[in-house]
Formats: structure tokens, sequence, C-alpha cells
């Protein structure tokens, strides 16, 4: 299938038209519809070929939807579902998952130096308030919760995929001490909500003139977590001086770090633990791509760069608290 125009059955069910030449997304395509006199974004991402996999697929998409329409209604600003397909946001058809969520305006963030980033970590204390109001779920089906990594990659799973002996033993390395970590931290202190799993600024809209942060788009990545996970993956990308930074800035992390606790209090003994789950992010990536078979590990440069300044970085967090 191409990406050049959604298939003609799709826009009849749901009553949509196209309003935009497609989109690139990273994975499938993307197009503005209109959709009740109201701007939407449609989502395609290809299905797996068995059946398990469409099961499984459509229950993933079922858990987001969901989750987007409970946060709706605390009036925060994010993608909202659009039931234009039988009452449904999601369907499949043609070998593809089909979404559509509301479009929200503005311009991503991404590199710019306006809005600060103690705005973005705002925003994200924000979002933590509105979910942290909604009722507990369960967690979403393809979840890959930061307790889980340590297992995949002190498994043989790592060379099976693929990667180089000195490679793996690094990983083990890091991964054992991510384990240990975990382990000796209180997490059931810290709560669940569902995190939004990618709070960059690649994923924070801005609208003005001084631009500030007012939205955030794919959630993509969204499952059940502990909060500070949020701040520490977000930090993952965002933290760094530019995008090929193998490390992150002290003070673009203290930034994040005082935004967000400036809206939603950190408790100071928690606070180290803001570096545990920025270190686990990287690794968080290479078991993703290791369970898939893929030895891809370009991220193993920050994921040691940041264990080696774990204990400046866990200051530095406790400190813009």
């Amino acid at each position: 299938m191409t990406d050049s125009w959604p298939p003609i059955w799709l826009l009849a069910e749901g009553d949509l038209t196209v309003r935009s030449a497609p989109l690139r997304p990273r994975v499938g395509g993307a197009w503005l519809v209109a959709w009740r006199h109201e701007e939407g974004l449609l989502r395609r991402t290809p299905l797996p070929a068995d059946s398990t996999g469409v099961m499984q697929t459509s229950a993933d998409a079922s858990w987001l939807h969901g989750f987007l329409d409970r946060l709706a209604a605390t009036g925060f600003p994010a993608p909202r579902p659009f039931p234009a397909f039988g009452g449904r946001s999601w369907t499949t058809g043609g070998g593809s998952l089909w979404q559509l969520v509301s479009f929200l305006p503005g311009q991503v963030i991404g590199w710019a130096s306006a809005p600060s980033l103690t705005e973005v970590g705002m925003l994200l204390g924000r979002y933590h308030v509105a979910a942290a109001a909604l009722a507990p779920v369960a967690q979403r089906p393809a979840a890959l919760p930061l307790a889980h990594v340590p297992a995949i990659l002190l498994s043989g799973q790592v060379e099976a995929a693929g990667v180089g002996p000195d490679q793996a033993a690094e990983i083990r390395s890091l991964a054992a001490g991510l384990a240990t970590d975990l382990a000796s931290a209180d997490q059931a202190s810290t709560g669940r909500l569902v995190i939004h799993g990618d709070f960059t600024c690649h994923n924070v809209l801005a609208a003005g003139a001084p631009p500030a942060a007012v939205g955030v788009i794919d959630f993509e990545l969204a499952h059940a977590e502990s909060p500070l996970a949020d701040i520490g993956y977000g930090l993952w990308r965002s933290g760094r001086p530019h995008q090929d930074a193998a490390c992150v800035d002290a003070s673009r992390v203290a930034q994040f770090v005082r935004g967000y606790a400036s809206v939603r209090a950190i408790p100071a003994d928690q606070a180290a633990l803001i570096a545990v789950y920025l270190r686990g992010r990287g690794l968080q990536m290479i078991a993703k791509r290791v369970r898939a078979g893929q030895p891809e590990t370009g991220m193993l440069a920050q994921v040691s760069w940041l264990s080696a300044q774990r204990e400046a970085l866990a200051e530095i967090c406790a400190r813009a608290c």
C-alpha cells in the first residue's frame, strides 16, 4: 500500500475529507483531514501479518484511545479521539491500523531556544496532575516497563539479536546496574499513572509571541509507570545540548526538573530516581530492539556516559527540586 492517499472505503466510512498532502511520520502515513467541521489527524501503521499480532495491536489501540478519551475530559491540551468509525476512533482494514484524533495547532519546539525547558517541564507537570486525577487503568498491552528491561538484556536475547561480544558484555553490566538501582529504590512511593512516555521538545507544541508551550502530541509510548520515568525519558533527548550528543547538559536537566517541580512537587528523597530513569531509557530502547531481533545499539554511548555521571546527575535533579 502506498501512503499517497487513504483508501476510498475508509474516507467514506469515516465521512472524512483529506485536507493535506501526505505527512511523513517515522512509520506508515499520516494526513490532515476534516471530520464534522473539525480538523483531525489520520494515521496509518502496518498491521502484523499474523492474527495474534492483529489482535494485540487492536487491544493496544483500544487502550490508547480509551485513555486519550478520558484525558480529554480533563481539558489538558492533547489529541482527542474522533469516533468516526462506527463510534470508535480507530479501525483496521487493508492490512493497516487507522487512527483518528484531533489536530493540535502550533509548532514543534524541537531544538528551538524558546520556550524554555522550564516551560516544557511545567507542561509535563500539568499533564501529570491531569493524569493522576483519572481512575487507574491496567497496563498497556504493548508496554515495556523499565522493571522488565534488565531481564531481557541479561538473557541470551542480546547475542541472539546479533550484538557483538564486547557490546553485549557492556550492555549486561549496565543492565545489572539498572536492576540493582531499581531493586533498591522505593518505587512504590512514587506512585503510578499513565505517563506520556516520550515527553521531549519534539512532541511539545509552541504558539504565540513570545512562544509558549501549549500542547503535547504523540502518545504512542504512553503506559502506566512512575511519573519520574516521564521526566527521565523526556531528558534522554531534550537534555542533550544537541541532537547528536552522547551526553546531557546539566543546565538543561535542571531547567526541566525545576519547571516540573514548580507544578508538581518531587520528594527530595526520590529525585535521584530521575537519573535512574534517564539512564534506563537508553537500555529500554536497546531491549525493544533486541526483542525484535535488531542489533542496533547506537544509544549505548549515551547510556555509558549517563552511568558514569549518575551521582552528579542525581545531585543536579535533587537541587532542582
